[in-house]
């Protein structure tokens, strides 16, 4: 009997610590299962809006045509028209950019060339990181009349090379001439002596 009561006790307590464990679970008899959790969705970083570039200058693109046409004086005066005219930032420093390169090919002298330089810093100078988007095809013209420094000595040896070979050429010359006027002098001075030797005997 004692055996009985103690299955018996046996059986309840583990039926009471099933029932435990599933209120403790949410896994009770009878209660509803937890709702799922569903991800929401990422939220989209708010974009600025862009603000829209103001049109171009006509006479920019013209300025550029010409560039690329090889009008080099017609693209710079054009290009300073707009650099004064422009009415934003990025405008400006583009016609800056665009009459920087046209006086860099334009260059003569030294004093021309000192102005470019300068026009090509402010731009420099001025130029946010990434630019304002100039044409860096503009360079183009300029590369083509580039000449290094190196080249430039080598040049300059050439000529000088050149300039006393020339001169070598000419002091030559003038040596051959004088030499053929002394020999003339001679011979007019011997004609002279044998015309004397000649009255003499008379």
């Amino acid at each position: 009997m004692d055996i009985q009561c103690r299955s018996g006790m046996r059986i309840v307590l583990a039926a009471v610590a099933v029932v435990a464990v599933g209120l403790f679970s949410g896994c009770a008899p009878g209660a509803s299962p937890p709702p799922p959790v569903t991800a929401s969705p990422p939220v989209a970083p708010q974009s600025r809006e862009e603000t829209p570039r103001p049109a171009e200058d006509p006479r920019y693109l013209d300025a550029v045509s010409a560039f690329q046409g090889g009008d080099v004086e017609r693209a710079a005066s054009l290009f300073e028209q707009v650099s004064q005219a422009a009415l934003d930032e990025p405008s400006r420093r583009r016609a800056l950019y665009g009459l920087a390169c046209a006086r860099l090919a334009m260059a003569q002298d030294e004093k021309e060339l000192a102005k470019a330089r300068s026009l090509w810093e402010t731009w420099r100078a001025e130029s946010p990181p990434g630019g304002d988007g100039e044409d860096p095809k503009f360079m183009a013209g300029i590369l083509s009349q580039y000449r290094p420094a190196f080249l430039l000595k080598d040049i300059k040896a050439a000529c000088d090379k050149e300039c006393d070979k020339r001169l070598l050429e000419k002091e030559e010359e003038v040596r051959r001439i004088i030499q053929r006027q002394v020999q003339a002098l001679e011979e007019i001075h011997r004609e002279i002596q044998e015309k004397k030797k000649g009255l003499s005997n008379y």
